[in-house]
């Protein structure tokens, strides 16, 4: 039952192949009536369902309004079908009539051409395959698939084939020989066209030697940098244009000329093909013809001057006053704007890490490759799904699927971001990337043409942080102390009391530091001491949280299996080990002795007859950063 040639076809789709498959609206040709019988069949192999409900759920899959009819009008009748009686049935109502005959006649009428000997013979076994499926009485044989290629593959190939002696006695080892064959011949092919385009262009080159001087005259010039420049009149007597100087080449490569116009200025420098007398063969008249010039050049950015007798002629006693020269173009590349900021994290709390993090205002998102997000050591956060929205100017996504927390400073921790958060990209080409959002919660404007990123609310300069300010410290050297007499003479109160007034502190002639410094590292120090704070409110929480894990001793166990018997096979049991046991500190015995007399009497610990012996090493416990070993080890040290 044929549709319209431009109904589209339908699409069958299959999710797992224990799930049923969908067959969707559209027209069925004998490839997608194939495709929809093997996905029936896989539906059938792998889902639990019985033979003879199989019908019942394919065919609720079809969704085309023509196949929905068809089935519920026999609906009864086709769910007692089998899987193979309902294809056969389904296909005699979607397929055109005599349909094998068609796939028939286009296998027989098939030739190779000029396409390679594999491509077609797997077309062809393609069609046949359709008919074998269907289980049609048109499919071909082995034998008759091999005759019908041997018949009509291309006559080279053929020839080929007629001399030489193959050694298969099956179709597929016969295949494989004349596909061999057939890239062979492909191979001598290619080798004799380069040698007959090699041939050619000799032959053209011996030919243009030994022309006579007629039509050497009567052709155009040849040159590399541009076609002839004479005009199309046959008249071989016509002078021809000068040819360019490298002075007058160099001028107009300089002034987007065009060297086959000769025109500065002209929009096509770039495309000589684009060249207007190119491509109407109107050249200039060479008697009028003028040398070009740097003064022709510099008037012809108003307006177009050249050296032809049609063009504006250029007066001697014209003076370099009178040509306007605009400013010069901007440059077609500028560089990034990258600002030097430090970046540290608990990892590396002693030394930031210097990074350049590029400023991009028309970036929506801040972003931060893995590779530093790794060497910062930052804690992932899962970012939400509707946030992954990056793409390049390609239209590729950037996916991202997590981010960090982060806090950038500036001139030597004059100037702090606070903390931001910026998503985690992998394989990001920088190491970090500012965008709108950074660049708007922190009100820094971008300056392109100052090539500056000042911070609104205390002009501070990120892309060029201000040195720190250097005064010195006014002050006389100290005079040189007298030495006390030994005779029990008293010093001189008047004399000490000037001593000190003249004398001068120790950090003469040393810089100040920048007031913005000292706030910095105050800052810095605020927020470590309200840190350590957190931390010490949280180990007292957890510790009254778990009391029980921290109990006053160990806890006695009363009674202890003795039916459990553990052995440890050796590799060598004579095997001497010689390894040194290193025996405790003679202050730690004590503590030592309490808690193994502890697990002695709640039964954790056995005396051993064993003649290995287990060396052991005991962590001291601290009181106020000091070892002390009168703690018992199963103190926790508080950290």
């Amino acid at each position: 039952m044929p549709l319209a040639d431009n109904h589209p076809l339908a699409e069958v789709k299959v999710s797992k192949l224990k799930d049923c498959p969908m067959l969707m609206p559209g027209q069925l040709d004998i490839k997608k009536f194939q495709e929809w019988s093997n996905a029936c069949h896989w539906y059938l192999k792998h889902s639990e369902k019985k033979p003879e409900e199989i019908v019942r759920f394919v065919a609720d899959g079809m969704l085309e309004p023509r196949f929905v009819k068809w089935y519920h009008a026999n609906q009864t009748r086709i769910n007692a079908l089998s899987l193979d009686k309902y294809l056969t049935e389904f296909a005699k109502y979607v397929l055109p009539r005599k349909w094998e005959h068609s796939v028939r006649n286009t296998l027989l009428s098939s030739k190779q051409g000029n396409k390679p000997f594999a491509d077609w013979q797997i077309e062809l076994e393609n069609l046949n395959t359709l008919l074998a499926n269907t289980k049609s009485m048109c499919c071909l044989s082995d034998a008759s698939v091999q005759a019908q290629l041997e018949a009509n593959m291309n006559p080279d190939l053929h020839a080929k084939l007629d001399n030489t002696n193959l050694i298969a006695t099956t179709f597929p080892d016969w295949i494989r020989e004349v596909t061999e064959l057939d890239e062979d011949l492909c191979k001598e092919n290619a080798c004799t066209q380069c040698l007959i385009d090699a041939n050619n262009a000799a032959h053209a080159a011996e030919q243009q030697k030994h022309k006579p001087l007629a039509e050497c005259l009567s052709d155009p010039p040849t040159c590399t940098q541009s076609p002839s420049l004479m005009g199309s009149s046959a008249n071989a007597n016509i002078l021809q244009l000068p040819q360019l100087t490298e002075d007058e080449k160099r001028i107009l490569k300089e002034h987007e000329g065009c060297t086959q116009c000769r025109v500065f200025y002209c929009g096509h420098a770039k495309d000589l093909n684009k060249c207007p007398m190119k491509i109407n063969s109107t050249w200039p008249d060479p008697k009028n013809y003028k040398t070009l010039t740097l003064k022709m050049a510099l008037a012809a950015k108003n307006k177009t001057v050249t050296g032809y007798a049609y063009a504006e002629e250029i007066r001697d006693d014209d003076t370099d006053s009178d040509l306007y020269v605009p400013p010069s173009d901007p440059p077609l590349t500028g560089q990034h704007m990258k600002a030097m900021v430090e970046l540290s994290s608990p990892s590396i709390p002693s030394f930031p890490i210097f990074v350049k993090a590029l400023l991009d205002n028309g970036c929506p998102s801040t972003v931060i490759s893995d590779v530093l997000v790794t060497r910062l050591g930052l804690c992932h956060f899962p970012l939400p799904k509707e946030e992954d929205n990056l793409t390049s100017l390609s239209e590729s996504p950037l996916h991202c699927k997590e981010y960090v927390k982060l806090e950038l400073l500036a001139g030597k921790g004059a100037w702090s971001s606070g903390v931001s958060r910026a998503k985690m990209n992998v394989s990001l080409p920088v190491p970090l990337l500012l965008g709108i959002p950074f660049l708007s919660s922190k009100q820094i404007v971008l300056d392109v043409h100052a090539r500056t990123a000042i911070d609104k609310r205390t002009g501070f300069n990120i892309m060029a942080p201000p040195p720190p300010r250097s005064e010195p410290i006014q002050n006389t050297k100290p005079p040189k102390k007298k030495r006390k007499s030994h005779e029990g003479k008293a010093s001189n109160p008047s004399s000490e009391n000037t001593t000190e007034q003249g004398s001068t502190p120790e950090l003469e002639g040393r810089e100040a530091p920048d007031p913005k410094t000292i706030l910095a590292m105050v800052l810095e120090r605020i927020k470590g001491l309200a840190f350590q704070e957190k931390l010490q409110k949280k180990d007292a929480e957890l510790k009254e949280q778990y009391a029980d894990r921290f109990p006053a001793r160990l806890p006695d166990i009363q009674a202890v299996p003795n039916n459990i018997h553990h052995r440890i096979w050796l590799k060598d049991p004579h095997k001497v080990v010689n390894a040194r046991g290193y025996a405790a500190p003679k202050k730690y015995h004590e503590a030592w002795k309490k808690l193994l007399d502890e697990h002695l009497a709640a039964s954790r610990l056995q005396s051993s007859s064993s003649e290995f012996a287990s060396p052991s090493f005991c962590i001291p416990k601290y009181r106020n950063g000091v070892p002390d070993p009168t703690i018992p080890p199963r103190w926790v040290n508080d950290y």
